[in-house]
């Protein structure tokens, strides 16, 4: 996968640099070993550098407030302008989360409906990544601060950061304008509902559309999307995880859609996929491990084993127990 995040969004970690911390760009750049940003975008692991080299010089843990309270939706290029001409705030933000990965290939923001409740959670995408903190900060504040500008009174009832207590927790509060919990399980930000059905005062659908369209076209072409969903496949049924088209889409960063029509491109269909995981992860659970064929299915993510036994019997013509039984098996 071709890992980039997009400049415009990071001048605004050089903005806030100069600005807040007297740092020019051109000691930034030399800290962080990168050459001065241009337009366009840059590989993931110059950006982790650059973010690096600000927490180090920046030293009082505000940094992610500072650059996300920096950031508009011009800050998004295309993908801003979407946002803003969106029905409702909450259409708004789950745009936000399909198509995040458009802005930086880091993490991913995943939307979530609860009981009376809407949740945006920020998961990084690789377990040892760098200045964790101020980066999902710098990401969650311009959600918060662009749902308040798009409907005054919209507020989260709730920010949760996996930090420790900072020196100065009130600016957090201040600045999400919610209580904050630190030292959570995960980055989130939760709003009542029915808040984010309020609606856009730009809204504009058939201009919403057309912009979407041209993200998608912008949005960075992976090396082979048909690997990256496998990929992720494998790892949603390792882990219990959702193996849905509209999961796996989120998970990068693209809409259900473009999945499909991408795939369409590569001769694939993510249906046929699925099955060929499915497949090839029953051989395996089946001959590596002693695990029983109800286990067997429920890690393969099928609601009941029956399911899963007409589906083996379609694959291997024998059934899970027959075909443990072969030499082979």
């Amino acid at each position: 996968m071709t890992e980039t995040v997009l400049t415009r969004y990071l001048t605004t970690l050089v903005d806030a640099m100069e600005a807040d911390y007297g740092v020019a760009s051109s000691a930034l750049y030399r800290a962080a070993g990168i050459a001065p940003l241009a337009d366009g975008r840059i590989e993931e692991a110059d950006a982790e550098a650059l973010w690096v080299a600000a927490e180090k010089l920046s030293g009082d843990g505000l940094l992610g407030l500072r650059v996300g309270g920096r950031v508009r939706y011009s800050s998004y290029s295309t993908l801003g302008h979407l946002l803003v001409t969106a029905k409702t705030v909450g259409d708004s933000l789950r745009a936000a989360c399909e198509l995040a990965f458009y802005v930086g290939a880091a993490g991913q923001l995943e939307m979530e409906d609860r009981a009376g409740e809407c949740a945006i959670v920020y998961k990084p995408l690789r377990p040892n990544w760098r200045a964790p903190h101020v980066r999902s900060e710098a990401v969650l504040l311009p959600m918060v601060r662009f749902a308040r500008w798009a409907s005054p009174g919209v507020v989260p009832k709730q920010v949760c950061l996996t930090r420790p207590i900072p020196r100065n927790p009130q600016a957090y509060a201040d600045a999400f304008g919610a209580p904050v919990t630190f030292g959570a399980a995960c980055h989130e930000v939760i709003w009542d509902a029915e808040a984010l059905n309020q609606p856009m005062n730009d809204a504009n659908p058939a201009l919403n559309e057309m912009l979407r369209a041209h993200v998608e076209a912008e949005m960075p072409k992976r090396d082979s999307l048909h690997a990256d969903v496998r990929a992720h496949l494998l790892a949603a049924l390792a882990g219990g995880g959702d193996t849905s088209i509209t999961a796996i889409a989120r998970l990068m960063g693209m809409s259900e859609r473009s999945l499909q029509r991408a795939l369409s491109a590569e001769g694939a269909a993510f249906r046929d996929m699925l099955s060929d995981v499915r497949r090839e992860e029953a051989g395996r659970l089946l001959r590596e491990t002693k695990l029983p064929v109800a286990d067997v299915a429920a890690r393969l993510g099928y609601s009941e084993p029956a399911a899963f036994v007409r589906a083996f019997r379609r694959w291997f013509d024998a059934s899970p127990n027959q075909w443990r039984k072969k030499p082979n098996g």
